[in-house]
């Protein structure tokens, strides 16, 4: 399968701004508990910045995470997305929106099994589909559970974790450097090591 045509099939790829890697993103619309979330005053979904902000109101970008969504029931989802990595040493999953099923969440495992060369960085809200998978997360895939409150603590249970902090960082944290370069990663990739537990990002 050619590359261009692996990326047809699952409604292309991302290029965030500021990231090392390309990345996915889907409908912030579309995110179970975030979309719960966004209805919590000081939850860290209730500005969402891909929700009605920015470039996430452009209709060419709405169309394209519309277009992966619609994808995510192809057979050959996990074969496709694991050829558009082609050879990409990183790798982060939605830059908006979130994994959506127990069965989405095992597809992702996989496509990061299918790339061994490559790190994966999850990031999610959906902390119970996390908790209910039963099979092993290969070491190239940090799945990263993310706090429900700015401000709030990490989630328990979890090796790796994220928070947002708007005056209160989590001790032994890595507090993400983005907003003092540029609103880049550069070369940060704390977010994808599995030796660094939590990392917090500063609230945006």
């Amino acid at each position: 399968m050619k590359v261009s045509e692996a990326r047809k099939n699952v409604g292309g790829l991302s290029n965030a701004s500021k990231m090392p890697s390309k990345s996915y993103g889907l409908p912030a619309q579309a995110c179970k508990v975030g979309g719960k979330l966004r209805a919590v005053k000081g939850s860290t979904c209730e500005n969402c910045y891909a929700f009605d902000r920015g470039m996430y109101v452009m209709p060419v970008v709405k169309a394209a995470q519309a277009r992966r969504l619609a994808t995510l029931t192809r057979d050959d989802w996990t074969a496709s997305m694991a050829r558009s990595i082609n050879k990409d040493k990183y790798f982060r999953w939605h830059d908006s929106g979130d994994v959506q099923s127990g069965e989405h969440f095992a597809k992702i495992v996989e496509v990061a099994r299918a790339t061994p060369d490559c790190l994966h960085w999850l990031p999610t809200r959906e902390a119970q589909t996390v908790a209910a998978y039963t099979g092993e997360i290969p070491d190239n895939l940090i799945v990263r559970v993310s706090a429900a409150m700015i401000d709030g603590p990490a989630p328990k249970r979890f090796a790796h974790t994220s928070t947002v902090h708007a005056n209160t960082i989590p001790v032994n944290s890595h507090t993400c450097p983005a907003p003092d370069q540029e609103n880049e990663c550069r070369d940060c990739r704390a977010c994808w090591s599995k030796e660094v537990k939590n990392v917090s990002y500063h609230q945006h």
